[in-house]
């Protein structure tokens, strides 16, 4: 086995090439590409402004219950619910709309976080509200409540297609940058110096030794004796 090493500068000229990968994959990461799940996530946050002024509980609506009105708390709102509408502004009205109008990465992580969180929120809010003691008051989920459920399960699921794949430029750089041998100098006499290490090792292991001609000899030797 033999390994050839480069010259200084096309070692050099490799090292440079293998940052520059890097630094363009590190700001491709930066970016979110939505594709066709912008209009998805265009619809949930539209959907959420709906919401907001759509029966939630009774005759409170989705911005009482997220600024908490007197109207609110008159109405017997739970502390659930009013975590649940500070979730879903923060991850559609907020975070979401950033996302579309920025594309940045960071935004649309958070938002795709808080999405997840407050979908799973919901189902607990929904039940404290059917198995509170009061039933039968007047205060039941209204519409809003049950569409903004849908428009977090729309976000959630557009988040999931996005935030946890990379996007084409992203796989290409990963890949050119998989391929370079990014060796210096240094790197390069390490594997040289383990290769011919390797070699003399097994020219010095007699269990590697090829020696069947010299054993076949002895053998001949034996039987005309």
């Amino acid at each position: 086995m033999s390994e050839t090493t480069p010259n200084p500068e096309q070692i050099r000229a490799d090292a440079n090439k293998v940052r520059d990968l890097a630094a363009q994959e590190k700001k491709a990461a930066r970016r979110m590409t939505l594709g066709t799940h912008l209009y998805t996530l265009v619809a949930a946050v539209l959907l959420y402004v709906v919401t907001l002024i759509l029966p939630q509980a009774g005759d409170v609506r989705g911005f009482e219950v997220l600024f908490r009105t007197q109207a609110a708390s008159d109405a017997g709102i739970k502390i659930t619910e009013y975590i649940y509408a500070t979730l879903i502004f923060l991850g559609l009205g907020v975070f979401t709309t950033l996302t579309l109008l920025t594309r940045r990465s960071v935004f649309g992580l958070i938002g795709w976080m808080l999405t997840t969180v407050g979908l799973g929120y919901s189902i607990f809010a929904i039940w404290l509200r059917q198995t509170r003691s009061s039933t039968g008051d007047g205060v039941d989920l209204g519409i809003g409540m049950w569409l903004s459920i849908i428009a977090v399960a729309l976000a959630f699921v557009a988040y999931c297609m996005v935030a946890l794949r990379r996007d084409d430029r992203q796989a290409e750089l990963a890949r050119s940058r998989a391929e370079q041998d990014s060796l210096d100098e240094v790197g390069y006499a390490q594997r040289s110096a383990m290769v011919s290490k390797q070699n003399t090792a097994a020219d010095d292991n007699p269990l590697l030794r090829d020696d069947r001609r010299r054993r076949a000899t002895e053998r001949h030797q034996r039987h005309q004796d």
